[in-house]
């Protein structure tokens, strides 16, 4: 078997502009003709390999763009896909050529022109009428796929056949071509996605997904809607998130966002309506699932990351309840669960709400059933971050990410000032739906702060998700952190399972040696 085409082209994918990143492909994606090859030849003894459809919307397209898009796809190690081209009505005449001469290149290309430009979700949606495959994956016309992007995917959906959607990681092509500004995305995260836009590519959705609610949950046209063009993907994913849990990460490169002047990835305002289709896609699917908020950029980070205004807390009472010292711990909870409250806040000692509204947003996010705890942000009297969430290792201690880092920090994806799921609260500032911790119990063994971090894993067993909520904001004075030194070990031997497979909302390509969230070598 030969490799069809000069492995010059395969050591591009090992190369980036950043040092750093470079190292870190070639230790953790490596690519070469034998491993190039080796994979070609895996997927060929696959029985009943899926047909994969790429389908790729295309307008006025640069040539040399669009040539190295589709050179991407036939350069794929995964042998059985179809790309499905549509022509938006391009009145360019090169890019008209170039897809004139790319159509006849391979038979596996297929090509539709749209008489006129009907915008990018009319095209996706013709894109998905000629789509044949079991999956579909979707590529913009001036992007790249990684050479090894749909063997991992299919290699992934082989061990998981019930999932529906599937998304990977991606970084973004330079001017110069070259990698670099990697994204290395979190775990399935139902309550970030409601506050930043996370997926991006690459994304996969098994066909029959789709096709499944033609005319009904999606429209007859198709699943995109004209009037999220911009932000459709998004709309399309906040409602799909509605009718289906069988959505999945595959932590793995496999998508290279170019920029170039007139890009998202160059130029947030090359495209201004596409954060305000986003508003508008994320307010409606608040409003579907009977969330009383609405949605704001945040003004002082990059484009596409929002705020919830929730205009009143959920109903129920709650009780505030303090602890001086760890042994205390239980004694508190105990309290809260014999009382009527449906929401137990714990404060731990010298800790206190910054503003009016700080206890308030500690509330707001149980107006989604599944959550069943949320955590704020905590600062010292500095004003730096104390708690911005916090992460497990492997041996059952906590990665507090970004402490002693200015508040004005956003951090990696923007983690310290975006509401997102966490896997554990922080035990000096929690608030816990009483009904949920009842259902989920916590251990015997423990009576200090690591109740909270049991709890949290019991409460996902049990389908309840924790949130970080960085508008909940408190301030510890003096800044101390006590843990009972014995519960470490109960702790690490009631979850040991759960911690060797790592931090769900916490990339393994990730350091835990730092608290800067840097590249993990």
């Amino acid at each position: 078997m030969e490799i069809p085409f000069d492995y010059k082209w395969l050591k591009r994918f090992l190369r980036s502009e950043w040092p750093e990143y470079e190292a870190w492909i070639r230790r953790n994606q490596p690519l070469d003709p034998e491993i190039w090859l080796a994979q070609r030849k895996e997927a060929a003894s696959w029985k009943n390999a899926p047909l994969i459809s790429i389908v790729t919307p295309v307008y006025n397209t640069e040539p040399a763009f669009l040539f190295e898009c589709v050179f991407s796809v036939l350069m794929q190690s995964y042998p059985y896909w179809e790309l499905c081209l549509v022509d938006d009505g391009s009145d360019r005449t090169d890019t008209r050529l170039q897809l004139e001469s790319i159509s006849g290149v391979d038979c596996r290309i297929k090509l539709k022109r749209l008489e006129r430009n009907r915008g990018i979700a009319a095209a996706l949606n013709e894109g998905v009428k000629m789509a044949r495959g079991e999956y579909v994956a979707f590529l913009d016309h001036d992007d790249v796929l990684h050479p090894e992007a749909l063997y991992r995917v299919v290699e992934f959906m082989r061990n998981h056949p019930d999932m529906d959607i599937l998304y990977t990681d991606r970084d973004e092509l330079s001017p110069g071509g070259l990698r670099f500004r990697h994204l290395l995305k979190p775990a399935w995260s139902p309550e970030t996605i409601l506050s930043t836009i996370y997926l991006f590519h690459l994304t996969v959705w098994r066909r029959k997904f789709i096709l499944k609610f033609r005319g009904g949950f999606f429209r007859r046209e198709g699943p995109f809607r004209s009037e999220f063009d911009g932000s459709q993907d998004y709309d399309l994913l906040l409602r799909a998130i509605e009718k289906t849990p069988g959505i999945a990460h595959l932590p793995r490169v496999l998508y290279h966002w170019r920029q170039h002047p007139g890009s998202l990835a160059m130029r947030a305002e090359a495209k201004e309506y596409t954060f305000e289709a986003a508003r508008r896609a994320l307010e409606e699917a608040l409003k579907r699932r009977g969330i009383p908020a609405r949605a704001e950029e945040i003004p002082w980070l990059w484009r596409g990351n929002f705020r919830l205004r929730f205009e009143r807390p959920p109903e129920g009472g709650y009780l505030t309840l303090v602890w001086k010292e760890p042994e205390e711990v239980r004694d508190r909870v105990g309290e809260g669960l014999s009382s009527r409250a449906e929401f137990l806040i714990f404060l731990g000692p010298e800790v206190h709400p910054l503003e009016e509204e700080s206890i308030r947003e500690l509330l707001y996010w149980f107006h989604v059933p599944e959550v069943g705890m949320v955590t704020g942000k905590i600062l010292d009297p500095g004003g730096r971050l104390w708690h911005a969430g916090l992460v497990l290792k492997p041996e059952g201690d906590v990665l507090a990410v970004y402490r002693g880092f200015p508040e004005s920090e956003p951090g990696y994806m923007a983690v310290t000032a975006v509401a997102r799921n966490v896997s554990v609260p922080h035990p000096y500032c929690v608030a816990i739906r009483r009904k949920a911790l009842l259902e989920a119990g916590f251990a015997d063994e423990l009576s200090g702060p690591h109740i909270f971090l049991d709890a949290a894993l019991r409460m996902r067993d049990k389908g309840f998700r924790v949130v970080y909520n960085p508008f909940a904001r408190f301030v510890i004075d003096p800044p101390q952190e006590v843990w009972l030194p014995q519960e470490r070990e109960i702790f690490r031997n009631l979850h040991r399972k759960t911690l060797e497979t790592g931090d769900p909302f916490y990339h393994p390509g990730l350091t835990l040696s730092r608290n800067d969230m840097s590249l993990k070598f």
